[in-house]
């Protein structure tokens, strides 16, 4: 049954009822229906934020820790697309699994009990990258701070198998931390998807945004985390420029993508320094191969960066105060059986005249007990429900340290496994010509072996030849030792770092796996709860919507008197005849 709103008493009801039985008034259908509902026992929604393709993002109010966070809604026509609904519920099991602090947390997602889809999210105060861009370029220092938060965000992600595949300025936020106002949230992993479960989205579909697309994405409608380096490099470059590195329409600009090298940005902003450039540069490069080796190496290499330039304070704040508009008059919605008992009170009242004045029939008190009967119901039932919600919280809240730690735990062993396979790239690298010239020089060994006479004997008589051909065998002869001596000693130091990063992934796989176990008591528990709360959500929707034809019925034999009738107008509680 539809949900009904007194525009005078914001009381809301439910059923067949054409006025409000409180106060008389005409009932309409609410402007917003989600404003002032309580989803999941405990988000009481006070503020629709925004409406985007995917759905629309309310702020709501965390009743039992009296925090504000986001609620978002995909969108009610997306609800019955099956894939869309796994991207969206991906996106809140994707970004609530890596839980980094440069990545909005998620802390919650599913389903309420008419089916709409939602997660939440914690509430940022601050405003989007793109926004800033706008004015111009950024201060190399800060643009540098920004591009090192994302990596840093992202090389989590990364190493837990989650491509973003949309970075863009639009995604990365500032928020206020402290006494750091661009302090990054990486948002919207409503187009990432776990690597082991690829049908999250359409097969041959490109996803991402035109301007900061990789040529790979293009090319094979894949994303890998070096996709994500790229558009992350796309970004940088238009902090520092206040430009994009490519522009057109965009079936031009994702063959300049795959095909045109990006301007230098100092043909843009002559004051960007040249290793500055040399890493946008690197980070726009065609070949995955040929950029960062990954996150965390991008991450080490800004802030070696930063590192290198005088220190400056951090952004003072010049924005203000961010707001998402002017905040619409509070309204205190209260449950809908608190409204019927006001009502109850008005019907005991009407009863007592009623039966100074005429006989009254027996179901008519019957029938006012019975809504009591629901009330006081639905009460328990809303008890029920708000333990339940208050034990989910302190569960999420007591689980979130463990998760934590071990993603700290799991960024410092990945820097150093990642550090460790830049050395070994560079170790075979060197190890690779070392080896051609070692057979080089047991070649030339062999072949000065052979050319020495078959008869030579001590105190014989050397020919010149003879004597050249021995020179020949004592200098090759020692730079062959000196050839094996370096494969010998490159091969040890690989041997060694292999070992070593054998070590770091394994302690890297234990840390995964204890993360992955509690991600799934994290998930049981959730749907555990869920469905409690769905199911508690159902029975007290279905006992408040068995109260409406009693109602009628009562307020229907209250108007068969006129005495009553007028003492109904009078009072305004029912529209006069």
């Amino acid at each position: 049954m539809s949900l009904k709103e007194c525009p005078t008493c914001q009381a809301r009801f439910r059923g067949d009822l054409r006025v409000c039985p409180i106060d008389g008034a005409e009932l309409c259908a609410p402007e917003d229906p989600f404003l002032g509902t309580t989803i999941a026992g405990r988000y009481v929604i006070e503020e629709l934020l925004g409406v985007g393709g995917m759905g629309s993002v309310y702020r709501a109010r965390h009743q039992f820790i009296g925090r504000d966070v986001a609620l978002k809604f995909l969108d009610p026509g997306l609800t019955q697309n099956e894939r869309l609904r796994k991207r969206f519920l991906g996106e809140a099991r994707a970004a609530n699994q890596i839980n980094h602090e440069h990545i909005i947390d998620i802390t919650d997602f599913g389903e309420t009990e008419n089916g709409m889809v939602y997660m939440v999210m914690e509430f940022l105060d601050g405003i989007p990258l793109d926004s800033e861009i706008e004015s111009g370029p950024l201060e190399l220092r800060r643009a540098l701070r920004i591009a090192l938060q994302v990596a840093l965000g992202l090389a989590r992600a990364h190493e837990l198998g989650v491509v973003h595949r949309d970075i863009k300025p639009a995604n990365i936020y500032l928020t206020r931390r402290r006494l750091d106002n661009d302090f990054v949230k990486i948002l919207d992993f409503g187009v990432a998807r776990i690597e082991q479960d690829s049908r999250i989205t359409g097969q041959n579909m490109i996803v991402g945004t035109p301007e900061y697309i990789a040529p790979e994405q293009i090319r094979t409608s894949g994303a890998t985390p070096s996709c994500d380096l790229y558009s992350l490099g796309c970004v940088l470059f238009e902090m520092l420029t206040g430009q994009l590195p490519f522009d057109g329409k965009t079936t031009v600009l994702l063959i300049k993508h795959i095909n045109d090298p990006p301007p230098a940005p100092s043909s843009l902003n002559p004051t960007i320094p040249p290793e500055v450039e040399r890493l946008v540069l690197q980070l726009l490069q065609k070949r995955a191969e040929d950029r960062h080796r990954d996150a965390y190496h991008l991450a080490e290499e800004l802030q070696r960066l930063l590192d290198s330039l005088p220190a400056t304070p951090l952004p003072t704040d010049s924005r203000g105060p961010v707001s998402s508009g002017a905040a619409p008059p509070k309204v205190d919605f209260q449950p809908e059986e608190e409204a019927w008992v006001k009502t109850i009170s008005l019907y005991r009242e009407l009863l007592r005249e009623l039966r100074a004045v005429a006989r009254c029939p027996d179901w008519l008190p019957d029938a006012i007990r019975g809504i009591e009967e629901i009330v006081a119901e639905v009460r328990t039932m809303r008890l029920r429900l708000s333990e339940a919600a208050e034990k989910a919280t302190s569960m999420e809240e007591d689980a979130r340290e463990p998760r934590r730690q071990i993603g700290f735990a799991l960024d410092e062993l990945a820097k150093d496994d990642s550090r460790i396979g830049r050395q070994l790239t560079e170790l075979e690298g060197q190890l690779d010509p070392a080896e051609g010239r070692l057979d080089v020089v047991i070649h030339a060994v062999l072949r000065n072996m052979r050319a020495l006479p078959p008869n030579l004997r001590a105190g014989s008589v050397l020919t010149s030849q003879s004597a050249g051909v021995i020179d020949e065998l004592v200098r090759g002869s020692s730079e062959l030792s000196a050839a094996r001596d370096t494969v010998a000693g490159l091969r040890a130091r690989v041997a060694r770092k292999n070992g070593e990063r054998r070590d770091l992934r394994y302690q890297i796989n234990q840390l995964k796996t204890k993360l992955d176990e509690l991600n799934k008591v994290s998930t049981v528990d959730m749907e555990i709860w869920h469905d409690e709360v769905q199911q508690l959500s159902s029975q007290i929707q279905t006992r408040l919507e068995a109260i409406a034809p009693l109602a009628k019925r009562i307020s229907d034999h209250f108007e068969q008197y006129p005495g009553l009738r007028s003492k109904l107008a009078a009072a305004q509680l029912r529209p006069s005849a």
